[in-house]
């Protein structure tokens, strides 16, 4: 890109400039000639899963139609994701998981984190209540600086930039696709979390950790096995339970170098994270995290999966400790 914007370029959170009337991505002022309509949720992705007039519910509680779900893009960012992200992804999901784990995971990072960040930018427009419209945003001006690395993440979607160290975690397993639901995600904001599932393909993502939490999924054996399992869907929930309550023990702030060169956007170093990770697990807490993605499901209540005493049920283990294999004995359930 060679407008003025990239030679200076762009800092939205230092103005907390978050409007219509400028790109997302680069900051360029919007006219009727360059300006566009950045679906967060692509357009294919909509038509793929018939999700036009289905509902988001945002973090106020407020619903929004997936076709809604826009924010202000010029022409020249809109061609570039397009481009190097939308096309590959679309590619790929078409085909299935079988191309799909081929994926750079830097394009499923910045498609994840486009997401994420489109969410963000829709949701800064929000009020904390929605029945008092003089009530807080959501974000504090506070909590929002946390998400500026987040944008700077955003910016090698339309820079040349080396990462150095990865600073996602990103787990990519496969679902049996006869069962529903074809579609799910879940995007949590405050915790860095991502988890969609599209046709036999199951994404469990934490965009900001540095790589702790695929390190340590990595390093059991018992755990690296489900990536090379077909998963029933409930076992897929499963796993996005155990990670996303991983996610809310995660105790660190990770941190970055960013190098520019000539104002453009060079270098992403993500540093290693050392010490205790993550604060003490508890098993009560787990299971109501657990409840909260397999309810929709299967309609499981808190008290059929805690048994006291630090029990829990699985779908993931036998007793004996060996695979639970749920597709041959689980009866289908359909979403809700």
């Amino acid at each position: 890109m060679d407008n003025e914007l990239t030679k200076n370029h762009f800092k939205p959170f230092e103005q907390m400039t978050f409007d219509y009337t400028m790109c997302f991505l680069c900051g360029e002022l919007l006219n009727d000639e360059i300006r566009t309509d950045e679906h967060v949720y692509p357009r294919w992705l909509q038509n793929k899963f018939d999700l036009r007039d289905k509902k988001l519910t945002l973090l106020n509680g407020s619903l929004i139609p997936y076709r809604k779900l826009t924010i202000p893009c010029c022409v020249r960012c809109n061609k570039i994701m397009g481009e190097t992200l939308e096309k590959p992804i679309e590619r790929a999901v078409s085909i299935g998981y079988d191309s799909f784990i081929k994926l750079d995971e830097k394009i499923i990072f910045k498609w994840l984190n486009k997401l994420s960040y489109g969410i963000l930018y829709k949701e800064l427009s929000l009020k904390n209540k929605i029945s008092e419209p003089q009530s807080d945003s959501i974000y504090s001006k506070e909590s929002l600086k946390k998400h500026e690395i987040q944008f700077t993440f955003l910016q090698s979607i339309i820079h040349d930039v080396n990462y150095i160290e990865e600073p996602w975690s990103i787990l990519i397993f496969k679902i049996e696709s006869s069962f529903t639901p074809q579609y799910w995600a879940y995007d949590n904001p405050f915790y860095k979390t991502f988890f969609i599932k599209m046709n036999d393909i199951g994404i469990i993502a934490h965009l900001m950790d540095n790589g702790c939490q695929k390190g340590l999924f990595m390093e059991h054996e018992e755990m690296k096995e489900f990536l090379y399992r077909e998963l029933h869907p409930i076992q897929y929930f499963e796993l996005c339970a155990k990670i996303f309550y991983k996610s809310i023990l995660f105790n660190k702030n990770p941190f970055y170098t960013v190098s520019w060169f000539e104002e453009k956007l060079n270098t992403i170093v993500s540093h290693s994270v050392s010490g205790e990770v993550f604060d003490k697990w508890s098993q009560e807490e787990y299971a109501h995290i657990l409840k909260f993605f397999l309810y929709d499901y299967c309609g499981i209540e808190f008290q059929d999966i805690y048994k006291g005493d630090n029990l829990i049920m699985t779908y993931l283990r036998n007793e004996d400790g060996s695979f639970k294999d749920c597709i041959g004995i689980l009866y289908n359930k359909n979403m809700k």
